[in-house]
């Protein structure tokens, strides 16, 4: 073998393993508890925790940094302009979660967002490198085009 084809080869060889890791994404690469870094939808700071076991459990909290506080200082009695705030600037779900290729696969036990109540959301381009999470919702519940949401590992 000359070295050019040996180059071909061993470059081949590293670029293969190099794209199986990147895709070779497991469950056990989950594991653990992540806090919001970007998610466009709810403004420039969001706040949030996503919380995956090792059983296949998962619960995710998401909201705007900016909720108002309720006039009343009960949550029962809000005012209109309070509740659309809160409930558009918030979602919570869990259930379930499975990894499927390139896909994170989250069953909706239940979900502040009710039309998620048992549904399978799937997230994809999935990707764990180092201690950043990475993955797109094509149908967020906003509406809307597909939203990229990064996570980071909690410390």
């Amino acid at each position: 073998m000359n070295k050019h084809s040996l180059l071909t080869v061993t470059t081949g060889l590293g670029l293969a393993l190099y794209c199986s890791s990147a895709v070779a994404q497991s469950a056990k690469d989950l594991v653990g508890t992540w806090t919001v870094a970007s998610a466009e939808a709810f403004g420039p700071n969001p706040k949030g925790v996503l919380i995956f076991d090792a059983n296949g459990r998962y619960s995710l909290m998401l909201m705007r940094p900016d909720l108002p506080k309720y006039a009343s200082n009960n949550r029962t009695k809000g005012t209109p302009e309070e509740y659309k705030a809160i409930i558009g600037g918030t979602i919570s779900y869990f259930g379930t979660y499975s990894v499927s290729g390139s896909d994170l696969v989250l069953r909706v036990e239940y979900s502040s967002f009710p039309n998620w109540n048992g549904t399978e959301q799937k997230r994809t381009n999935f990707t764990v490198a180092g201690d950043e999470l990475k993955y797109t919702n094509t149908a967020p519940s906003v509406g809307g085009p597909p939203a990229v949401l990064v996570w980071k590992r909690a410390k």
